[in-house]
Protein backbone atom coordinates (compact mmCIF):
# COMPACT_ATOMS: atom_id res chain seq x y z
CA UNK A 1 0.00 0.00 0.00
CA UNK A 2 1.24 3.44 -1.04
CA UNK A 3 1.94 5.63 2.61
CA UNK A 4 -0.58 8.50 2.58
CA UNK A 5 2.04 11.25 2.81
CA UNK A 6 3.43 9.31 -0.48
CA UNK A 7 -0.06 9.32 -2.20
CA UNK A 8 -0.51 12.93 -1.95
CA UNK A 9 2.70 14.11 -3.51
CA UNK A 10 2.52 11.52 -6.50
CA UNK A 11 -1.43 11.38 -6.96
CA UNK A 12 -3.41 13.75 -5.32
CA UNK A 13 -0.73 16.88 -6.65
CA UNK A 14 0.00 16.21 -9.76
CA UNK A 15 1.24 19.57 -10.19
CA UNK A 16 3.55 19.45 -7.55
CA UNK A 17 7.27 19.71 -8.94
CA UNK A 18 8.48 17.25 -7.06
CA UNK A 19 6.19 14.92 -8.34
CA UNK A 20 6.73 15.91 -11.59
CA UNK A 21 10.47 15.70 -11.25
CA UNK A 22 10.11 12.08 -9.53
CA UNK A 23 7.84 10.97 -12.71
CA UNK A 24 10.66 12.39 -14.98
CA UNK A 25 13.05 10.50 -13.17
CA UNK A 26 11.56 7.39 -13.00
CA UNK A 27 10.79 7.64 -16.88
CA UNK A 28 14.05 9.18 -18.17
CA UNK A 29 16.88 8.22 -15.98
CA UNK A 30 15.54 4.54 -14.51
CA UNK A 31 13.30 3.26 -17.00
CA UNK A 32 14.80 3.66 -20.16
CA UNK A 33 17.99 2.50 -18.32
CA UNK A 34 16.44 -0.63 -16.49
CA UNK A 35 15.08 -1.72 -20.17
CA UNK A 36 18.59 -0.90 -22.20
CA UNK A 37 20.39 -3.13 -19.90
CA UNK A 38 17.54 -5.93 -20.35
CA UNK A 39 18.05 -5.53 -24.26
CA UNK A 40 21.71 -5.41 -23.84
CA UNK A 41 22.14 -8.52 -21.70
CA UNK A 42 19.92 -10.79 -23.76
CA UNK A 43 21.34 -9.92 -27.24
CA UNK A 44 24.95 -11.08 -25.51
CA UNK A 45 23.01 -14.18 -24.13
CA UNK A 46 21.08 -14.86 -27.38
CA UNK A 47 24.76 -14.68 -29.33
CA UNK A 48 27.08 -16.80 -26.11
CA UNK A 49 24.75 -19.47 -25.66
CA UNK A 50 26.38 -21.76 -28.48
CA UNK A 51 29.91 -20.75 -27.84
CA UNK A 52 30.05 -20.28 -23.87
CA UNK A 53 26.96 -21.31 -22.39
CA UNK A 54 27.40 -20.70 -19.09
CA UNK A 55 28.42 -16.78 -19.78
CA UNK A 56 25.66 -16.88 -21.47
CA UNK A 57 23.20 -18.21 -18.97
CA UNK A 58 24.68 -15.54 -16.37
CA UNK A 59 23.37 -12.34 -18.98
CA UNK A 60 20.14 -14.29 -19.49
CA UNK A 61 20.09 -13.69 -15.10
CA UNK A 62 21.14 -10.47 -15.46
CA UNK A 63 18.60 -9.22 -18.49
CA UNK A 64 15.82 -10.97 -15.95
CA UNK A 65 16.86 -8.65 -13.60
CA UNK A 66 17.02 -5.77 -15.76
CA UNK A 67 13.77 -6.21 -16.84
CA UNK A 68 12.20 -6.86 -13.68
CA UNK A 69 13.00 -3.64 -13.00
CA UNK A 70 11.99 -1.92 -15.74
CA UNK A 71 8.62 -3.64 -15.49
CA UNK A 72 8.36 -3.11 -11.68
CA UNK A 73 9.27 1.28 -12.66
CA UNK A 74 6.43 0.91 -15.28
CA UNK A 75 3.80 -0.15 -13.20
CA UNK A 76 5.04 2.61 -10.97
CA UNK A 77 4.78 5.65 -13.49
CA UNK A 78 0.96 4.30 -13.77
CA UNK A 79 0.60 6.11 -9.98
CA UNK A 80 1.24 9.48 -12.60
CA UNK A 81 -1.00 8.08 -15.49
CA UNK A 82 1.83 7.24 -17.57
CA UNK A 83 2.72 3.85 -19.58
CA UNK A 84 5.60 3.19 -20.94
CA UNK A 85 5.18 0.85 -24.28
CA UNK A 86 8.58 -1.15 -23.56
CA UNK A 87 7.76 -3.55 -26.01
CA UNK A 88 7.78 -0.85 -28.98
CA UNK A 89 10.95 0.70 -27.80
CA UNK A 90 12.93 -2.76 -29.08
CA UNK A 91 11.00 -1.66 -32.85
CA UNK A 92 11.51 1.55 -32.67
CA UNK A 93 15.20 2.16 -31.67
CA UNK A 94 17.96 2.40 -33.74
CA UNK A 95 21.02 -0.20 -32.79
CA UNK A 96 24.71 0.32 -33.05
CA UNK A 97 27.24 -2.33 -32.85
CA UNK A 98 30.27 -1.82 -30.53
CA UNK A 99 33.05 -4.13 -30.05
CA UNK A 100 33.29 -5.88 -26.62
CA UNK A 101 36.20 -4.34 -25.00
CA UNK A 102 33.82 -1.02 -25.37
CA UNK A 103 31.08 -2.71 -23.72
CA UNK A 104 32.84 -4.28 -20.73
CA UNK A 105 34.49 -0.69 -19.71
CA UNK A 106 31.14 1.09 -20.24
CA UNK A 107 28.88 -1.54 -18.96
CA UNK A 108 30.74 -1.84 -15.67
CA UNK A 109 30.83 2.04 -15.05
CA UNK A 110 27.05 1.85 -15.40
CA UNK A 111 26.41 -0.59 -13.03
CA UNK A 112 28.63 0.85 -10.40
CA UNK A 113 27.80 4.28 -10.61
CA UNK A 114 24.43 3.32 -10.74
CA UNK A 115 25.19 1.28 -7.71
CA UNK A 116 26.43 4.48 -5.86
CA UNK A 117 23.49 6.87 -7.20
CA UNK A 118 20.35 4.15 -5.86
CA UNK A 119 22.21 3.17 -2.94
CA UNK A 120 22.99 6.50 -1.64
CA UNK A 121 19.22 8.24 -2.24
CA UNK A 122 18.18 4.95 -0.37
CA UNK A 123 20.15 5.52 2.92
CA UNK A 124 19.82 8.94 2.95
CA UNK A 125 15.32 8.66 2.60
CA UNK A 126 16.38 5.83 5.35
CA UNK A 127 17.93 8.30 7.32
CA UNK A 128 15.46 11.07 6.58
CA UNK A 129 12.19 9.99 6.15
CA UNK A 130 10.51 13.43 5.85
CA UNK A 131 12.07 13.56 2.50
CA UNK A 132 10.66 10.66 1.14
CA UNK A 133 8.25 11.60 -1.90
CA UNK A 134 7.35 8.24 -3.96
CA UNK A 135 7.33 4.69 -2.11
CA UNK A 136 9.22 3.19 -4.52
CA UNK A 137 12.59 3.93 -2.79
CA UNK A 138 11.55 1.97 0.37
CA UNK A 139 12.09 -0.95 -1.75
CA UNK A 140 15.30 -0.44 -3.70
CA UNK A 141 17.66 -1.94 -1.38
CA UNK A 142 18.07 -5.13 -2.83
CA UNK A 143 17.74 -4.06 -6.27
CA UNK A 144 20.74 -1.78 -5.60
CA UNK A 145 22.78 -5.14 -4.99
CA UNK A 146 21.76 -6.19 -8.23
CA UNK A 147 23.36 -3.62 -10.04
CA UNK A 148 26.02 -4.00 -7.87
CA UNK A 149 26.46 -7.58 -8.75
CA UNK A 150 25.97 -6.57 -12.46
CA UNK A 151 29.03 -4.82 -11.86
CA UNK A 152 31.42 -7.64 -10.28
CA UNK A 153 30.75 -9.98 -13.31
CA UNK A 154 31.46 -7.40 -15.57
CA UNK A 155 35.01 -7.06 -12.90
CA UNK A 156 35.68 -10.96 -13.57
CA UNK A 157 35.15 -10.48 -17.61
CA UNK A 158 37.72 -7.39 -17.45
CA UNK A 159 39.94 -9.90 -15.09
CA UNK A 160 39.65 -12.50 -17.46
CA UNK A 161 40.70 -10.85 -20.30
CA UNK A 162 43.82 -9.19 -19.78
CA UNK A 163 44.34 -7.44 -22.74
CA UNK A 164 41.77 -4.85 -21.84
CA UNK A 165 43.85 -4.13 -19.01
CA UNK A 166 47.52 -3.96 -19.17
CA UNK A 167 49.23 -2.43 -21.81
CA UNK A 168 48.54 1.69 -22.71
CA UNK A 169 45.45 1.30 -24.12
CA UNK A 170 43.57 0.36 -21.50
CA UNK A 171 45.01 3.01 -19.27
CA UNK A 172 43.79 5.55 -22.15
CA UNK A 173 40.09 4.17 -22.76
CA UNK A 174 39.64 3.20 -18.96
CA UNK A 175 40.32 7.39 -18.34
CA UNK A 176 38.59 8.02 -21.32
CA UNK A 177 35.38 6.23 -19.92
CA UNK A 178 35.39 7.62 -16.39
CA UNK A 179 35.63 11.08 -17.61
CA UNK A 180 32.52 10.80 -19.90
CA UNK A 181 30.37 8.63 -17.86
CA UNK A 182 31.24 11.73 -14.86
CA UNK A 183 30.45 14.09 -16.86
CA UNK A 184 27.59 13.33 -18.81
CA UNK A 185 25.72 12.24 -14.86
CA UNK A 186 27.10 15.64 -13.69
CA UNK A 187 25.23 17.70 -16.39
CA UNK A 188 22.86 15.59 -16.96
CA UNK A 189 21.61 15.90 -12.90
CA UNK A 190 22.08 19.51 -13.13
CA UNK A 191 19.31 20.15 -15.30
CA UNK A 192 17.03 18.27 -12.60
CA UNK A 193 17.71 19.63 -9.40
CA UNK A 194 14.23 20.37 -8.22
CA UNK A 195 13.74 16.27 -8.19
CA UNK A 196 17.04 16.17 -6.05
CA UNK A 197 16.30 19.18 -3.38
CA UNK A 198 13.09 18.10 -3.39
CA UNK A 199 14.07 14.80 -1.65
CA UNK A 200 16.36 16.90 0.49
CA UNK A 201 19.73 16.43 -1.08
CA UNK A 202 22.21 19.27 -2.58
CA UNK A 203 22.35 17.96 -6.49
CA UNK A 204 26.03 18.84 -6.93
CA UNK A 205 27.25 17.24 -3.34
CA UNK A 206 25.61 14.31 -4.23
CA UNK A 207 27.07 13.62 -7.90
CA UNK A 208 30.52 13.87 -6.65
CA UNK A 209 29.90 11.89 -3.65
CA UNK A 210 28.90 9.17 -6.39
CA UNK A 211 31.49 9.97 -8.79
CA UNK A 212 34.25 10.04 -5.74
CA UNK A 213 32.60 6.41 -4.39
CA UNK A 214 32.26 5.28 -8.26
CA UNK A 215 35.55 6.11 -8.87
CA UNK A 216 37.00 4.58 -6.04
CA UNK A 217 35.53 1.44 -6.78
CA UNK A 218 36.92 1.47 -10.90
CA UNK A 219 40.35 1.91 -9.24
CA UNK A 220 40.14 -1.48 -8.16
CA UNK A 221 39.79 -3.13 -12.18
CA UNK A 222 40.99 -0.45 -14.11
CA UNK A 223 44.43 0.22 -14.63
CA UNK A 224 44.09 4.12 -14.43
CA UNK A 225 41.07 6.29 -13.00
CA UNK A 226 41.01 10.46 -12.91
CA UNK A 227 41.84 12.25 -9.62
CA UNK A 228 38.42 13.20 -8.96
CA UNK A 229 38.83 14.08 -5.45
CA UNK A 230 40.98 17.49 -6.43
CA UNK A 231 39.06 20.68 -6.01
CA UNK A 232 40.06 21.40 -9.42
CA UNK A 233 38.15 18.99 -10.93
CA UNK A 234 35.14 19.64 -9.43
CA UNK A 235 35.86 23.43 -10.55
CA UNK A 236 35.81 22.57 -14.32
CA UNK A 237 32.61 20.79 -14.10
CA UNK A 238 30.77 23.50 -12.60
CA UNK A 239 32.09 25.49 -15.73
CA UNK A 240 30.99 22.72 -17.57
CA UNK A 241 27.25 22.93 -16.23
CA UNK A 242 27.17 26.98 -16.57
CA UNK A 243 27.98 26.81 -20.49
CA UNK A 244 25.98 24.04 -20.80
CA UNK A 245 22.90 26.04 -19.17
CA UNK A 246 23.76 28.90 -21.13
CA UNK A 247 23.33 26.87 -24.67
CA UNK A 248 20.44 25.23 -23.16
CA UNK A 249 18.84 29.05 -23.19
CA UNK A 250 19.87 30.02 -26.08
CA UNK A 251 18.37 26.87 -27.46
CA UNK A 252 15.09 27.24 -26.51
CA UNK A 253 14.96 31.11 -27.13
CA UNK A 254 12.60 32.20 -30.11
CA UNK A 255 15.53 33.72 -31.91
CA UNK A 256 15.83 32.40 -35.37
CA UNK A 257 18.49 30.13 -36.10
CA UNK A 258 21.07 32.28 -37.32
CA UNK A 259 20.34 34.51 -34.06
CA UNK A 260 20.65 31.73 -31.96
CA UNK A 261 24.07 30.69 -34.09
CA UNK A 262 25.62 34.02 -33.41
CA UNK A 263 24.27 34.07 -29.68
CA UNK A 264 26.19 30.46 -29.26
CA UNK A 265 29.33 32.11 -30.61
CA UNK A 266 30.63 33.56 -27.62
CA UNK A 267 29.59 31.25 -25.31
CA UNK A 268 31.27 28.43 -26.60
CA UNK A 269 34.74 30.36 -27.11
CA UNK A 270 34.27 30.91 -23.13
CA UNK A 271 34.80 26.82 -23.53
CA UNK A 272 38.11 27.05 -25.73
CA UNK A 273 40.18 24.97 -23.43
CA UNK A 274 37.39 22.60 -22.58
CA UNK A 275 36.91 22.13 -26.27
CA UNK A 276 40.39 22.11 -26.78
CA UNK A 277 40.70 18.74 -24.36
CA UNK A 278 38.02 16.94 -26.43
CA UNK A 279 40.14 17.85 -29.71
CA UNK A 280 43.09 16.47 -28.20
CA UNK A 281 41.26 13.13 -26.69
CA UNK A 282 39.55 12.74 -30.46
CA UNK A 283 43.62 12.88 -31.53
CA UNK A 284 44.98 10.66 -29.18
CA UNK A 285 42.50 7.66 -29.99
CA UNK A 286 42.69 8.19 -33.46
CA UNK A 287 46.54 8.15 -33.59
CA UNK A 288 46.00 4.68 -31.54
CA UNK A 289 44.60 3.61 -34.47
CA UNK A 290 46.94 4.95 -36.63
CA UNK A 291 50.59 4.90 -35.02
CA UNK A 292 51.62 1.72 -33.96
CA UNK A 293 55.34 1.99 -32.55
CA UNK A 294 55.78 2.16 -28.79
CA UNK A 295 57.21 4.80 -28.65
CA UNK A 296 54.28 6.84 -30.76
CA UNK A 297 52.24 4.92 -27.75
CA UNK A 298 54.19 6.17 -25.26
CA UNK A 299 53.90 9.95 -27.20
CA UNK A 300 49.73 9.48 -26.86
CA UNK A 301 50.10 8.71 -23.49
CA UNK A 302 52.12 11.57 -22.62
CA UNK A 303 49.48 14.00 -24.14
CA UNK A 304 46.81 12.30 -21.95
CA UNK A 305 48.69 13.14 -18.92
CA UNK A 306 49.01 16.71 -20.07
CA UNK A 307 45.25 16.64 -20.58
CA UNK A 308 44.34 15.16 -17.22
CA UNK A 309 46.32 17.87 -15.63
CA UNK A 310 44.68 20.74 -17.14
CA UNK A 311 41.29 18.78 -15.32
CA UNK A 312 42.93 17.87 -12.15
CA UNK A 313 46.12 19.29 -10.83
Amino acid sequence: MMPAAAAEVALVKPSNPIAKFSREFLWSSWSIAEFSGFLLYEELGRRLKKTNPVVAEIFSLMSRDEARHAGFLNKGLSDFNLDLDLGSLTKAWKYTFFKPKFIFHATYLSEKIGYWRYITIYRHLKANPGFEVYPIFKYIENWCQDENRHGGFFSALLKAQPQFLSDGKAKLWSRFFCLSVYVTIYLNDCQRTAFFEGIGLNTKEFDIHVIIETNRTTARIFPAVLGVENPEFKRKLDRMVEINQKLIAIGESQDLPLVKNLKRIPVRQTCQSLLCICCRYIWMHVSLYLMSSDSKLLFCISWFNQIEGRWCN
